[in-house]
């Protein structure tokens, strides 16, 4: 394989096949393009859930989708309804075939599993040239989807871990039409912790938990909640797990990529594709994807995720703040927000697709004191960075 190529993806994950499923959507027009991928075989080792856009084509077959929702702490639960929004859930293998399929159809486009990069791509000043398992290749433009580095200890102002099972009971004990988004357990001073329930029939669900802390979690870290979660859920009726999965998400890197030259682009969840102060990260990924390909066709060069406005980078920064500097408010504090806040507001606002109007009804929700206090540890943090600069 020593063949030059317009584009080259290294990575078919969510964000290197949704850039191909929207490259194959331009048709004649679409660069030829090479996507490559260490895994040999995808399996349902994941979902993805979001408010879906009532202005978005459904492009995915979802496996549910739920109108209502809930948000539990301490005995206090918030029923939320979801409006013209409603949460959806779509399965990986769903979302690998789908894309594969888009993929199929367009000529332009080839991926190449199994294959593995050897070493860094190196630019010539004209092309990239790539060294992989599979032989050498060049290619005019690069989109990388590889994380720079694993989840680390400081890597984030916190990072989400999750560690679910999908399971079979044998009594009727969820409710397919309701999920729970957060179900809290106790306060502690480490973390945030809450059972993520996606119920898809009265005896199937996803059930999983979730924490918000410093640290990264492994699956092994999360098995003990989990089990105790789900044994509260079924009680004593007898049930059998599906699959499981496990991830881990920042919530504000404290690192920005920075890409090599035009023609190259850093993408993904550790390259700003997930929003700071949830992790959402598919919608996200399915503007850029679009937005991406449009550019590689009309101006021959990929482009990165793009920053949040200024006013969103600047009150995601302070909640997460707020969240390390004393975890154990977490769960009032979302309490507060779906409870005091109309929730097409809140979803708009997590969503990432809020107005100034959304963003002052959420601040508006939230407790005066800690959000003052780290906007003020913020700035000053930000006046002691301009000093050494300019000491520098």
């Amino acid at each position: 394989m020593d063949e030059t190529f317009d584009l080259v993806i290294l990575g078919a994950g969510c964000a290197g096949l949704s850039l191909s499923m929207a490259l194959a959507a331009q048709g004649r027009a679409c660069p030829r393009t090479l996507v490559i991928e260490s895994r040999s075989e995808y399996t349902n080792d994941r979902t993805w859930c979001f408010w879906q856009d009532p202005a978005a084509a459904e492009n995915f077959p979802f496996r549910h989708r739920w109108q209502t929702m809930r948000v539990t702490h301490a005995g206090q639960s918030v029923p939320v309804d979801c409006g013209t929004t409603p949460y959806h859930m779509l399965t990986a293998l769903d979302f690998y075939a789908t894309t594969q399929a888009s993929i199929d159809q367009q000529p332009n486009i080839e991926l190449k599993r199994g294959t593995a990069v050897i070493g860094e791509p190196t630019y010539t000043g004209s092309v990239w040239q790539i060294r992989t398992t599979a032989g050498d290749l060049s290619a005019r433009s690069v989109v990388d989807t590889r994380p720079d580095e694993l989840p680390r200890l400081g890597g984030a102002t916190l990072w989400q871990s999750f560690y679910g099972q999908e399971i079979e009971c044998s009594a009727a004990v969820f409710d397919p039409l309701s999920m729970d988004l957060m179900n809290f357990l106790a306060p502690n001073r480490q973390d945030v912790p809450f059972v993520y329930l996606l119920p898809v029939t009265p005896t199937r669900a996803l059930v999983e938990v979730t924490v918000f802390g410093a640290a990264p979690l492994a699956a092994r870290a999360l098995r003990g909640r989990l089990d105790t979660a789900i044994a509260e859920r079924v009680g004593s009726a007898p049930y059998k797990v599906l699959r499981h999965e496990h991830g881990v998400l920042p919530m504000g890197l404290n690192t920005s990529p920075k890409p090599a030259c035009k023609s190259w682009a850093k993408v993904g969840l550790m390259a700003g594709g997930a929003r700071p102060s949830t992790g959402y990260a598919f919608q996200r990924i399915q503007r850029w994807a679009g937005e991406c390909a449009r550019t590689l066709v009309s101006a021959g060069h990929p482009i990165g995720h793009r920053r949040d406005p200024l006013p969103l980078r600047l009150m995601d920064r302070i909640f997460l703040d707020v969240l390390r500097a004393d975890p154990g408010c977490g769960a009032a504090l979302f309490l507060s927000l779906f409870s005091r806040v109309d929730p097409a507001r809140v979803i708009r606002f997590l969503s990432g697709n809020g107005s100034i109007a959304d963003a002052l009804a959420v601040v508006k929700a939230m407790p005066v004191a800690p959000f003052l206090g780290a906007a003020v540890a913020m700035a000053l943090r930000r006046g002691h960075h301009s000093e050494a600069d300019n000491a520098a």
